[in-house]
């Protein structure tokens, strides 16, 4: 759900989703080491599913699990859970699955491509799977009827999710579930994504103003919104926030490239990936880059 490399919100709108089938696989790993802006250092972990050919990584809770997304040998694209050493498929349609965040209980949140043809967000716990929609709430059937999709982007330990809902060519709306009670909401009546909430249930995301530009969002507790933009870039798109109110996203340059950046306390840095999604109190940052094959990998970047 980027720009450049990883598109854009999923094309702003990715209708496709798969049925759980957890089965375990074994780790392909590439360790690099590259500097951060001000002379930080990380790790660069690739992510990278046996047998796939594409991978992003979305969301890192604080114990280091991470959530992410694979195109399998068969093209299909499935969600992941990776642990420090082993993945478990996320699988809940023929087509599509998205394993987008993680909280601190273990509770997986994404979205899948249902039998109507819409996208449905899921919660993954302990196994089990449950299917949500805004305009529907919870339910362990698939069968249940929509009217629009929907999207989950992120989860805080306390249960609080954000993510966004859209009908076919309507607008897209961000919203966010606060203890069972959900609020929509855009900046200034824009397309809008909600991508990422801590625990406070601070919220980041992007939205495209009149002009196509796309501009990151802060939005705090009680409602009020502001624009956030890298300096300097035609492109800026929040992706994730941690309890310390650092966030995360992407930025794109005149040269039209893709650049990570982490802000923190008004300022941004920059980092080596062409983005930084999700971000735990540590700072360890997940995302994905193309290497030099010309594939799309995941990762996930530790702090030295």
């Amino acid at each position: 759900m980027k720009l450049a490399n990883i598109s854009t919100g999923n094309n702003l709108v990715q209708d496709a989703r798969k049925s759980v089938a957890l089965s375990l696989l074994l780790l392909a790993v590439l360790v690099l080491t590259q500097p951060l802006a001000q002379a930080q250092k990380f790790t660069l972990q690739r992510l990278n599913p046996p047998g796939s050919h594409y991978s992003f990584a979305w969301g890192v809770n604080n114990h280091g699990l991470v959530t992410g997304s694979f195109i399998n040998a068969k093209n299909v694209y499935e969600g992941f859970i990776y642990n420090g050493s082993t993945y478990k498929e996320i699988s809940q349609s023929a087509s599509f699955t998205q394993a987008n965040g993680i909280n601190d209980n273990g509770i997986v949140v994404g979205d899948y491509m249902g039998k109507d043809n819409l996208s449905h967000g899921f919660f993954l716990r302990d196994g089990q799977f449950t299917r949500y929609d805004v305009n529907q709430g919870a339910s362990n059937s698939d069968e249940a009827t929509s009217t629009l999709s929907t999207y989950i982007y992120a989860i805080n330990k306390a249960g609080n999710f954000v993510g966004y809902t859209q009908k076919q060519g309507e607008r897209a709306n961000a919203y966010v579930n606060l203890n069972g009670t959900v609020k929509q909401f855009t900046f200034q009546s824009n397309y809008t994504f909600a991508y990422g909430i801590d625990s406070k249930n601070e919220i980041v995301g992007w939205f495209i103003d009149p002009n196509f530009i796309v501009h990151g969002f802060f939005r705090g507790v009680g409602g009020k919104m502001t624009q956030i933009d890298y300096p300097g870039a035609g492109t800026t798109q929040c992706l994730g926030i941690n309890d310390l109110g650092e966030i995360t996203g992407l930025y794109v340059d005149s040269k039209n490239v893709s650049h990570g950046f982490i802000r923190a306390k008004g300022k941004f840095r920059t980092v080596g990936p062409p983005d930084a999604a999700g971000i735990n109190n540590s700072g360890v940052f997940v995302g994905s880059y193309i290497a030099k094959n010309k594939q799309n990998y995941g990762f996930i970047a530790t702090p030295q």
